[in-house]
């Protein structure tokens, strides 16, 4: 198979997975993490920046897509949320491009990983925070971010302003999020490193 068409299939396959397993772990089980940036973190590793960054805008817009669809609301900010996966595979392709450097040792893989974790949360953080302080003056928070509206409403109510409330409540379930994902998402990458 070509190498241009090998990628297409790639990026697809990890899309559509991507959805699956938000739909399995979010949206089934009611777990408050999204694991919608898995097998972003996968293409990353595995094919490189341009395709990951075609796997992470391809899900936001289908994403805010079906939001439409299946809320028959058109949600402005929805679509903003693309940035986080941009930074996300931006941070991840700092480390990711040096591949070599995983296979130092199991300890410095995963001091890599945590490394990724830690900067890519950071810009989830801060991007998806932002986002947020916009999305509750000008918007009302869709139901799919119920665990960190919650986390928001109690800042607000603890005197914290609306923008630092937005950041803070992104910490606990982005952090987890991003940690997981980006260890699962290089355990992907490895497991085709050696299968496909």
């Amino acid at each position: 198979m070509p190498k241009t068409l090998r990628t297409v299939v790639i990026c697809v396959i990890a899309e559509i997975l991507n959805f699956i397993v938000t739909a399995i772990f979010y949206h089934g089980l009611k777990i408050p993490l999204f694991f919608d940036t898995i097998f972003t973190v996968a293409v990353v590793f595995y094919c490189g920046l341009l395709p990951a960054l075609c796997v992470s805008i391809g899900y936001n817009l289908i994403n805010s897509f079906l939001w439409i669809c299946n809320k028959g609301v058109f949600d402005p900010f929805i679509f903003a949320y693309t940035v986080c996966g941009i930074l996300i595979v931006f941070s991840t392709w700092l480390f990711a491009r040096r591949k070599d450097d995983f296979k130092i040792s199991a300890a410095i893989t995963a001091l890599y990983l945590v490394l990724i974790a830690l900067l890519s949360s950071l810009c989830a953080i801060i991007s998806s925070g932002i986002i947020d302080y916009f999305h509750y003056i000008y918007y009302d928070v869709p139901d799919m971010m119920n665990p960190i509206k919650s986390f928001t409403k109690s800042f607000v109510q603890h005197r914290f302003s609306l923008l630092a409330s937005c950041i803070l409540a992104q910490i606990p379930i982005s952090f987890a999020d991003r940690l997981i994902a980006t260890f699962a998402g290089y355990g992907v990458y490895r497991l085709c490193e050696h299968h496909i």
